[in-house]
C-alpha cells in the first residue's frame, strides 16, 4: 500500500519530505511540464524516439524485472542481499538509463569509511538495503568506520555520505520495494527525499505513476556521467523552486493583508451578525482590547490559526501518533471532512462561493476541538490560540462560504510568479512566518460600520 503523501501531490505513489523540491515545481516535473529541462535532448533519448516509446519501452522492462524479484520475496533459501543488488542494479541500468553503474565498496572521506556499494554516473551513491529492511532501519552493514556508531540505517549511511563529500551532492537509496533521492543537506534532524513506492507502482501496474518517476529518476537528470561541471537537472528544479518559493513567500504578506480585510468585510456584512455590529457601533468590541481595536485583534487571531492548521496539516503533525482503530477513523474524518486542505483547490472554483454557511461551521468545530480536544476528530486540546476567549465574539459570528473561500485564496495561493502558485506552508520557517506577523503590525485599521467596509 502506497504511504500517504504529505506534500498533497496527486501521485500517491511519490512522498515528498522536506524542502528537497518545491511541491508545485515536483508536480509539473511529475506530468512533464517543464519543458526547458525536460525535452527529448535533455532525457539524452536517440533522434527518432519519443520520450513516451522510451518510458514505455522502460516500464515493461521494470515490471517484468518486478515480477521475478517479487517471486523471490517469501523465500528463505534466497540471499535477501544479493537479489535485492541485482534486482536495483538492473532496474535502474535497464528502465532508468544508469548504464555505467559500478560497484565501488567503501569510499574513504577523511578519516572515515563509508560503505556506499555503488556509484551511478561518476557522482551519484547508490545505497542498496535488503528487501527485508526498511530504508531507515540501522543495521551493521552500513556502519560508518571511524564514526564510533555500530549501526546506520542506509538512508543515513547515504546522507552522512553526501554531508562529507566534497565531490557527491545526490544519492540514491533503495531495497527494493522504495526508491528515494536524496541530497546533501546542512542538517540531519529533518530528513529530506523524495520517495517512489516502487512496489506499488509496478505491483499494481500503475503505468502513470511509473512516467512520472521516471521522467523525475531517469539518468540524464544526473547530469553528463564523469563530468561534475555538466548541469544537473535535479539541482536545477531544486533552485527554480526556491526561487519560486521565496517569491510566493514575499507575496504572503499582501495575501494575509486581503485575507484580513476579506474576513472583516464578510463578518460585517452577514445578515446574521446583526449583535457583532451592535458591539462595534457602541464601541464595546473595538474596546475590548488594551490598544482599542479589538475587532481587528480578533481577526488576527483567526488569520494565526488558519496559518497555523496550514503548517501543522501539511507536515503531517497535527493529530497525536496512534495507529489504533478508532483513532485512524477520526483522523480520516477529519482529512476527509474537517481539514483546512480541502478548501485549497476548492477556493479556485467560483462555483463554490455561494452564500451558505457550512464551511464556517465546520472551522469553527476544528477550532473549538483544538481549544478543548476532540477525540471524534483526533483532535487535540491545545487551548493558546485556540481557547475560546481568544475570538469571543468572531467564533460565535456567521460566515459565508463566499466569504471565507476569499480568504483561503489569499491565504493559500500567490501571483507572484506570474500565475497561481500554492503557498508552501509545509517548509516554511518561523523567520518567514515571523517577517509576516511583524508587518502586520505595521497596518493601520480602518472600520466604517455604516458601509460594512474594514480595511487599511
Amino acid at each position: 500500500m502506497a504511504k500517504k503523501n504529505p506534500a498533497s501531490l496527486s501521485f500517491d505513489t511519490l512522498r515528498l519530505e522536506g524542502a528537497l523540491f518545491l511541491p508545485d515545481t515536483l508536480e509539473k516535473a511529475a506530468r512533464g511540464e517543464l519543458t526547458e529541462t525536460q525535452s527529448v535532448e535533455r532525457y539524452q533519448i536517440p533522434k527518432g524516439i519519443t520520450l513516451q516509446d522510451e518510458y514505455g519501452r522502460a516500464f515493461q522492462i521494470a515490471q517484468a524485472q518486478w515480477k521475478a524479484f517479487a517471486a523471490t520475496l517469501e523465500r528463505q533459501d534466497v540471499d535477501a542481499v544479493r537479489n535485492t543488488r541485482q534486482f536495483v542494479q538492473e532496474l535502474l541500468r535497464d528502465a532508468l538509463g544508469y548504464a555505467d553503474l559500478q560497484e565501488v565498496g567503501a569510499i574513504e572521506v577523511g578519516e572515515r569509511r563509508y560503505p556506499i556499494g555503488f556509484l551511478a554516473r561518476g557522482r551519484v551513491p547508490v545505497v542498496i538495503a535488503p528487501h527485508s529492511l526498511d530504508l531507515d532501519d540501522p543495521d551493521p552493514r552500513f556502519a560508518i568506520q571511524g564514526s564510533g556508531t555500530r549501526k546506520k540505517s542506509a538512508f543515513q549511511l547515504a546522507q552522512e555520505f553526501l554531508n562529507a563529500s566534497p565531490e557527491c551532492t545526490w544519492a540514491l537509496v533503495s531495497n527494493g520495494r522504495q526508491l528515494r533521492l536524496l541530497r546533501d543537506a546542512a542538517t540531519l534532524t529533518r530528513p529530506s527525499y523524495l520517495e517512489f513506492d516502487l512496489q506499488a507502482i509496478l505491483q499494481d501496474a500503475r503505468y502513470p505513476d511509473f512516467a512520472a518517476g521516471w521522467r523525475l529518476l531517469h539518468a540524464s537528470r544526473a547530469g553528463l556521467a564523469g563530468t561534475p561541471g555538466s548541469e544537473c537537472v535535479w539541482e536545477e528544479w531544486r533552485l527554480e523552486g526556491q526561487r519560486q518559493g521565496t517569491r510566493v513567500r514575499e507575496g504572503l504578506r499582501e495575501g494575509v493583508t486581503a485575507a484580513l480585510i476579506a474576513l472583516g468585510e464578510g463578518f460585517l456584512q452577514h445578515p446574521d451578525n446583526e449583535a457583532l455590529r451592535r458591539k462595534l457601533v457602541s464601541g464595546e468590541l473595538l474596546k475590548s482590547d488594551p490598544d482599542g481595536d479589538g475587532y481587528y485583534q480578533q481577526l488576527l487571531r483567526l488569520v494565526y490559526r488558519f496559518i497555523f492548521l496550514f503548517t501543522v496539516e501539511e507536515r503531517g503533525v497535527l493529530h497525536a501518533p496512534g495507529d489504533g482503530p478508532a483513532q485512524m477513523a477520526a483522523r480520516r474524518i477529519y482529512n476527509e471532512g474537517y481539514a483546512l486542505s480541502r478548501l485549497r483547490d476548492r477556493c479556485l472554483r467560483r462555483t463554490s462561493h455561494d452564500r451558505y454557511g457550512d464551511l464556517w461551521q465546520g472551522v469553527r468545530i476544528v477550532f473549538n476541538g483544538l481549544g478543548a480536544g476532540e477525540t471524534r476528530l483526533a483532535l487535540p486540546a491545545l487551548g493558546g490560540l485556540f481557547d475560546l476567549r481568544q475570538c469571543p465574539d468572531l467564533d460565535q459570528a456567521s460566515l459565508s462560504n463566499q466569504a471565507l473561500l476569499t480568504v483561503m485564496r489569499h491565504l493559500r495561493w500567490s501571483k507572484r510568479v506570474g500565475q497561481l502558485a500554492p503557498v508552501d506552508y509545509r517548509n516554511m520557517g518561523p523567520e518567514e512566518l515571523g517577517s509576516v506577523y511583524e508587518s502586520l503590525l505595521e497596518l493601520v485599521p480602518d472600520l466604517d460600520i455604516t458601509a460594512r467596509r474594514f480595511g487599511f
